[in-house]
C-alpha cells in the first residue's frame, strides 16, 4: 500500500476510528514510589524494588498522579467517580518486569466526557470519550544497530492517563486533530508536556470501515503506538484503504494489533488483537480503594488557569485580534501569559502581538526554544513599546537595543535609561541633515529627479553621525524642506 496518495477514502466507505490516548503525568515522582520521573538518569538508574517488582515490595498511591488526573479530567468534562479502584492487567512483556501493570479497569475514575476538534471542513466536533483511567507506565525496549536489543526500566510506573474514546466517523486528518487537542489541553493545565518524541504522549488507534450508510461497524485493527501527528494521519489513510481493498475482493478483515512502518508507509501485522478476558484482570491486591471527594475536585477546579476558548473569545473581543494571530500566541499557555503581562506593564494590545509574533518568536525559533527561555522579563519589553509609543526611539531603535538585550549579562530596563530619548532639536537634526547634504550631492540629485531610494542610504548616514539619536520622522521633514 506504499503507492497510496493522501486523500480521502473512497466515497461508497466510511471510516471509523476509535483512540486510546497514553499520556505521561508530569510529576515528580512515579505512581507508586518516591522515584524520580522522567529522570535523564543513564538506563536502570531510576528504579527502586517496587517499580520493577521485587517480592515484598508493595505499592503506595501517589497523591500528585490524583490532583493530576482530576485536572485532566476536569478540562476533557469527565464525570469523576467518587470511588474507583486499580486492577492487575496481566500479560508478558519483556519490558514489564512484574509481569502485570496496575491499571484501572472495572472502576475507573472518570467517565464519559469529550475530546473536541475541528472537522476538515472547519465545522467543530466532538469525540466522545467512554473513560480515562489512570495506570503505571512500562518499561522501554532499545534496539541496537548490531541486531541486540536491551531493557531500560527508569520508565516502569510512571503516572499515565488512558483516555479511550468511542468510536466515531473520521478522516485521518480529522484524527490527528483530536490527539493534537488532548495534547494542547493538557499541556495547557500542566497535566502532561505532550513531548511525543520522549514517547510522554502516544496512541494507539482503532481503525474499522463500513460501506457508506451502513449502521454496523467493520471488524476493527488496532494501530500500535503512534508517536506523531504525521504518523497517526497516514496510518488511518493507508489501514482504512487496505481494509477497502481486502473487502471489495472479498476477503475478511481479522482482528488484531499491526504496527506502522512510516518509512513504508504500511501497515504490518505484529499480533491477534487481545481482548479483555485475555489480560486476566483482577482487582489489586495490594491498593485500597481510590476516593476523590467533592472538595477535591473543587480544589483542582478552582486551580485551573483560564481555559483556552475563554482566553481565544476574550482576545477576539476585548483586544479586536484576528483569529489567525492567536495562532501562535495560544500554541501554549505561557506564550498568552508573556503576551498579558506586557499587557498589563502598560503596552497595547496590538503592539504586544506584533512585537511576540515577530522578535520574540523569531529568536525562539531560531533557537528551538520556549517563551520560558526567552532572556528579557514581559515588564521590560512593555517599557520598550511605550518608550516606541512615546515617541522617544524608533522602531529600529528599540530592536536594536532589543537585540543587545539578548545577552543574559545585559538588563533591557539599563539600556533604555542609558539611551534616554531621541533627539528632536531641530538645530541639532539640522546640523547633521546639513552635513550629509553636503556629502552626498550624487544622492541628492537622483531625489530631485524624483527617485527617492537614495533616501534610504541618506537616513543611514544621519543616523550613524548622530549614533542612532536623530529622530527619524524629524530628519525626513528636514531633508523634504532642505531640497524643496
Amino acid at each position: 500500500m506504499a503507492g497510496i496518495a493522501a486523500g480521502r477514502v473512497p466515497m461508497s466507505w466510511t471510516t471509523v476510528v476509535g483512540l486510546e490516548i497514553h499520556a505521561q503525568m508530569a510529576t515528580q515522582t512515579k505512581m507508586f514510589c518516591a522515584c524520580r520521573r522522567g529522570s535523564s538518569a543513564s538506563a536502570n538508574e531510576s528504579i527502586c524494588p517496587v517499580c520493577v517488582g521485587w517480592p515484598g515490595a508493595l505499592p503506595v498511591l501517589q497523591s500528585e498522579a490524583i490532583r493530576c488526573a482530576i485536572r485532566a479530567a476536569l478540562c476533557l468534562h469527565c464525570d469523576i467517580q467518587e470511588f474507583s479502584r486499580f486492577d492487575r492487567k496481566n500479560y508478558f512483556y519483556p519490558d514489564l518486569p512484574k509481569g502485570y501493570q496496575i491499571s484501572q479497569f472495572y472502576r475507573p475514575y472518570a467517565l464519559g466526557g469529550g475530546i473536541p476538534f475541528e472537522r476538515e471542513d472547519g465545522s467543530p466536533a466532538e469525540l466522545p470519550l467512554v473513560r480515562i483511567h489512570m495506570e503505571e507506565d512500562a518499561g522501554k525496549s532499545v534496539h541496537e544497530s548490531d541486531g541486540t536489543s536491551r531493557i531500560d526500566l527508569n520508565r516502569c510506573s510512571s503516572p499515565l492517563l488512558e483516555i479511550v474514546s468511542e468510536p466515531l466517523t473520521m478522516t485521518g486528518k480529522e484524527a490527528a486533530s483530536c490527539v493534537r487537542s488532548v495534547r494542547d489541553l493538557l499541556r495547557w493545565v500542566e497535566v502532561c508536556d505532550g513531548d511525543m518524541e520522549k514517547g510522554n504522549l502516544r496512541c494507539d488507534v482503532n481503525v474499522s470501515v463500513m460501506p457508506e450508510g451502513s449502521n454496523e461497524y467493520g471488524t476493527r485493527t488496532e494501530l500500535k503506538n503512534l508517536n506523531s501527528f504525521v504518523s497517526i494521519e497516514r496510518s488511518v489513510l493507508v489501514e482504512s484503504a487496505r481494509q477497502i481493498e481486502v473487502l471489495t475482493n472479498g476477503g475478511e478483515i481479522r482482528q488484531e494489533t499491526r504496527l506502522w512502518d512510516q518509512d513504508r508507509e504500511i501497515t504490518e501485522s505484529m499480533r491477534g488483537k487481545e481482548d479483555s478476558p485475555d489480560y486476566r484482570y483482577f482487582p489489586e491486591p495490594d491498593l485500597p480503594v481510590v476516593q476523590i471527594r467533592s472538595e477535591d475536585i473543587e480544589e483542582q477546579r478552582a486551580a485551573l488557569p483560564e481555559m483556552p476558548e475563554v482566553r481565544l473569545s476574550r482576545w477576539l473581543n476585548d483586544y479586536g485580534y484576528p483569529q489567525l494571530e492567536t495562532v501562535p500566541l495560544m500554541a501554549r499557555r505561557a506564550n498568552g501569559d508573556y503576551l498579558e503581562e506586557m499587557i498589563k506593564e502598560g503596552a497595547d494590545p496590538g503592539s504586544a502581538s506584533n512585537w511576540f509574533r515577530g522578535e520574540i518568536l523569531r529568536h525562539l525559533n531560531d533557537r528551538s526554544e520556549k517563551i520560558e527561555d526567552f532572556p528579557v522579563k514581559a515588564k521590560d519589553l512593555a517599557a520598550l513599546i511605550v518608550a516606541v509609543k512615546e515617541d522617544r526611539f524608533s522602531g529600529g531603535r528599540a530592536k536594536s537595543l532589543l537585540q543587545e538585550a539578548l545577552d543574559p549579562e545585559v538588563s533591557l530596563e539599563s539600556l533604555i535609561e542609558a539611551a534616554g530619548s531621541q533627539e528632536q532639536d531641530t538645530d541639532a537634526l539640522a546640523e547633521w541633515v546639513d552635513q550629509v547634504i553636503a556629502e552626498n550631492p550624487d544622492a541628492i540629485a537622483k531625489i530631485r529627479d524624483g527617485d527617492m531610494k537614495p533616501m534610504g542610504f541618506l537616513m543611514g548616514q544621519i543616523m550613524k553621525l548622530s549614533s542612532g539619536q536623530a529622530h527619524p520622522k524629524k530628519v525626513q521633514e528636514l531633508i523634504r524642506a532642505r531640497l524643496s
